[in-house]
C-alpha cells in the first residue's frame, strides 16, 4: 500500500513525505483501523468498479481525521507488478451534500416514474372517452332503428288505442335518442349544456305536434350531468305533451307554452308552463294524471322534486328540481376547505 504519487491537497493535509510512505496504514491511529484500510484497499484492486470507504488517518498536525475513500482499479496486479489504485479522500462532513445529490437523484427517478404513470393515464383516459363516445354512437344508432319499428307498426295498426302508445313510445325514443347524439358530438362527456338540451329537445316535441310557433324558452346555461341527462329528456318531454294535449286557453285558441331551465339555490330548476285551465294533481284520472305519474318517477330517480302549480300567466306551472351531486360533492369539499 505504498503511496506513489500524492496532489498537494493530499499532501498538504497528510504531510510532505506522502508520496514516498511505504505503507498507508501508518497514518491510522490503531491496529484495527489500519486492517480494516488494507482490507478495503485489497477489494478495491479486485473489483472493476469503484468502491466506497472510510478511514481514520493522522493529519500533518497530528490531528485524526475521518475520510471518505473513493477507491477505483488503475491497473490490475500483473506477476511481478502489484496493482494500482487512484484513491480519492474528503471530508467525512462532505457526506451530506453526496447525500443530498442522492435524494435529488432518487427525487428525480420519481419524477419520471409519475411522468411515464402520467402519460399512461392520460392514454388510458382518451381510450375511455373514445370507447364512450362509440358507446353513445351506437346507442343512438339502435334508438333510431326502434323508433323506425315503431313509427312502422303505427302505420299499419287499426286500432287508435295501440296508435297512442305507438306515438307516445315513438316520442320518447326521439328525445332518448337526441341525448345520445348530443353526448356523442359534445367534447365534454361529463354532461350537456343545458340551454341547448331543453331547446333541443323541445324543439323536437313540439315540431312532431306542428306547434314550435307555441314554444317560449328561457334557458341558462347550466351543464346537465350525464346521469341526468336521459330522464330529464323524458320529464320535458312528458310535461311538453301535457302541456301541448291539456294547455289550451279557456276560449279553446292554443295557448302558448313556457319552458325555463335556471339555477336555483344551487339546484337545477326545470319547469313548463301553460295557458290552460289548470290542473288539480289530488285528482289522478285521465292520461294526464298518468304522464305526471312518470314524470315523478323520474324525478325520483335523479333524487329530485317534482311540483305542480298554477302558472304566473294561467294554466299549470310544473315544476322538476334537483341537485347535481357532482357540482354539490365539489362544493362541499370547498367548504370544508
Amino acid at each position: 500500500m505504498s503511496v506513489v504519487f500524492a496532489n498537494s491537497a493530499a499532501l498538504s493535509r497528510l504531510g510532505p513525505g506522502l508520496d514516498g510512505i511505504r505503507d498507508l496504514a501508518r497514518l491510522t491511529n490503531t491496529p484495527e483501523a489500519a486492517a480494516k484500510l488494507r482490507a478495503y484497499l485489497l477489494r478495491c484492486s479486485g473489483s472493476r468498479s469503484p468502491l466506497l470507504g472510510v478511514a481514520q488517518l493522522r493529519e500533518v498536525d497530528g490531528r485524526i481525521t475521518g475520510f471518505r475513500c473513493h477507491a477505483g482499479l488503475l491497473q490490475p496486479a500483473e506477476s511481478q507488478t502489484p496493482a494500482r489504485l487512484l484513491l480519492r479522500l474528503s471530508d467525512r462532513g462532505d457526506e451530506r451534500f453526496a447525500t443530498l445529490a442522492q435524494t435529488v437523484r432518487d427525487l428525480n427517478d420519481e419524477v419520471r416514474r409519475r411522468r411515464r404513470t402520467q402519460a399512461l393515464l392520460e392514454e388510458a383516459l382518451r381510450d375511455r372517452d373514445v370507447l364512450l363516445r362509440e358507446l353513445h354512437h351506437r346507442v343512438k344508432n339502435n334508438i333510431h332503428m326502434l323508433a323506425g319499428m315503431f313509427s312502422s307498426a303505427r302505420r299499419e295498426t287499426a286500432l287508435p288505442e295501440a296508435a297512442v302508445v305507438l306515438d307516445e313510445a315513438s316520442r320518447r325514443l326521439a328525445a332518448v335518442g337526441a341525448v345520445h347524439q348530443m353526448l356523442y358530438v359534445e367534447d365534454n362527456l361529463r354532461g350537456v349544456q343545458g340551454d341547448e338540451f331543453v331547446t333541443r329537445i323541445a324543439t323536437m316535441v313540439m315540431d312532431g305536434a306542428g306547434a314550435r310557433d307555441r314554444l317560449s324558452v328561457a334557458a341558462e346555461p347550466i351543464e346537465i350531468p350525464n346521469d341526468a341527462a336521459v330522464p330529464l329528456a323524458l320529464i320535458l318531454n312528458e310535461l311538453l305533451a301535457n302541456a301541448l294535449k291539456y294547455g289550451n286557453r279557456p276560449d279553446g285558441t292554443y295557448g302558448r307554452v313556457y319552458l325555463g331551465l335556471s339555477d336555483v339555490d344551487a339546484a337545477i330548476e326545470l319547469s313548463v308552463e301553460d295557458e290552460g285551465p289548470g290542473f288539480d294533481p289530488a285528482i289522478k284520472t285521465g292520461r294526464r294524471a298518468s304522464g305526471l305519474g312518470l314524470v315523478r318517477g323520474l324525478a325520483r330517480q335523479i333524487g329530485g322534486s317534482f311540483s305542480v302549480g298554477s302558472g304566473g300567466i294561467a294554466g299549470a306551472r310544473c315544476i322538476v328540481r334537483f341537485q347535481d351531486r357532482g357540482r354539490a360533492v365539489a362544493a362541499t369539499g370547498t367548504n370544508q376547505q
